[in-house]
């Protein structure tokens, strides 16, 4: 006769608060909740020296004196997750997408060990909305020759070198270092600036209009706020100026010679390729405001369950994101808060709300890709891997990346996201090739 084996866990309850999310209270029985006591204290005995025993030696009722109970009912509930948690999740046929949660409900030497556990599944887009009706076309692009001039004319400014000039007065267009002191304070002590003549602010440019190396000039004047420097920013004060080195701009010539230089055929071919390049921005940047005016469409038309422990994941790489670009623009997470009015808790519900926007984006598209059957092939995929490997320069964290199987499948799903993205795109125009 067979005999049925007794599980030594039981599923006592499972809920489904959302589409995306089980929860399973669980109930270990009492026997199996004591040995995993005495085997805890085991575990954490190793290394108690308990007086007149050798080490390892001390009976469980010695050691059991010796360790803390919280310390106990921790590690003995630890090594019951661990162990019953996966079987559990087997048991009902659950595949967690994140890792669960868990919170316990009895935990106690003795008696039944129960505890629940809140496991996130894969989000889901039911349904996802119609998206071949929209329609968001990007119009044929044109390039004026102004523009095209302005782009040489920029490409001139950055080519632009500066002479010194000791010998004559500033004039329109001068790089001048200047040192302005406020006479309204005997302790102020001047600062220094480097500043264009004509670009300033009026008062200040007609001050230093013909004004030559060494010489200084007293005036009041009335700072915008916009002024580089907080101190006088706002401000309006009797200061005096002083002009300390006059540096003017010597430009190249715009001719053939020049775009040759710049590995052009002459200066007709730079201005064609520059025309070309404009039009392609302008074309770019109208796809990508439809790209999200379709995204936009496609989050009213759908429905998107997140699970709460991915939007948590998505908030904290938000906030580290936003932490990053504050650091580059030289601000504090508390300048920005002060400069904006907002609360830090306004700032966290913004930063989790662009969050769930872009999990909701994400989804979405790998939806479209499901329904459009598109598909990135290994090749591709391990054609992208060894570019971003080889712009790795650390040869530790490039053998990392070549072993790293996570790293793989996140490059194919960004390459089959940009492959929904550009259809997406292709239907909201219309451009769509019939049988691709």
């Amino acid at each position: 006769m067979q005999t049925q084996s007794i599980q030594p866990f039981q599923i006592l309850h499972r809920e489904e608060p959302s589409p995306v999310t089980v929860q399973l209270t669980i109930e270990v029985d009492a026997p199996t909740t004591q040995r995993m006591f005495e085997r805890a204290v085991r575990m954490l005995g190793k290394g108690v020296r308990v007086p007149g025993f050798r080490p390892g030696q001390a009976p469980v009722s010695a050691l059991r004196r010796m360790i803390p109970e919280e310390h106990l009912r921790r590690a003995a509930g630890e090594l019951m997750m661990e162990e019953f948690i996966p079987k559990a999740l087997e048991q009902a046929q659950l595949e967690p997408y994140r890792a669960p949660s868990v919170d316990i409900e009895q935990l106690q030497e003795g008696e039944p060990f129960r505890f629940r556990v809140t496991v996130p599944l894969r989000p889901k887009v039911e349904p996802l909305g119609e998206y071949r009706d929209l329609r968001f076309p990007v119009p044929p692009q044109e390039t004026t020759d102004e523009e095209v001039e302005e782009a040489l004319a920029s490409i001139r400014e950055q080519m632009m070198r500066l002479e010194h000039a000791p010998e004559r007065a500033a004039q329109p267009d001068d790089r001048l270092v200047i040192a302005i002191k406020s006479l309204e304070d005997e302790q102020a002590k001047p600062s220094r600036y480097m500043v264009v003549l004509g670009k300033t602010f009026g008062e200040l440019d007609n001050l230093l209009k013909d004004m030559r190396e060494g010489e200084t000039k007293q005036a009041m004047l009335t700072f915008p706020e916009s002024f580089n420097d907080p101190d006088l920013a706002g401000k309006t004060l009797q200061v005096e100026v002083e002009l300390q080195r006059v540096h003017t701009p010597i430009y190249p010539e715009v001719n053939d010679a020049w775009a040759q230089e710049l590995g052009y055929e002459n200066l007709d071919a730079m201005r064609e390729h520059l025309r070309e390049r404009i039009t392609m921005q302008k074309v770019r940047s109208l796809q990508d405001r439809a790209q999200e005016q379709a995204l936009a469409a496609l989050r009213e038309r759908s429905t998107v369950h997140l699970p709460e422990a991915l939007i948590e994941e998505q908030l904290r790489d938000e906030v580290r994101d936003f932490a990053e670009e504050l650091r580059e623009r030289g601000l504090t997470y508390e300048m920005f808060l002060q400069q904006s009015g907002l609360t830090q808790q306004q700032l966290l519900e913004q930063l989790r709300e662009r969050g769930i926007v872009r999990l909701q984006n994400t989804f979405i598209l790998m939806a479209i890709a499901d329904k459009e059957g598109i598909q990135v092939d290994e090749i591709e995929v391990e054609t992208t891997v060894q570019q971003a490997i080889a712009a790795v320069h650390n040869p530790t964290e490039r053998a990392r990346l070549m072993e790293n199987r996570e790293f793989r499948q996140r490059v194919a799903q960004e390459l089959r996201l940009e492959r929904a993205l550009q259809k997406l795109l292709e239907i909201v125009q219309n451009t769509e090739q019939q049988g691709a």
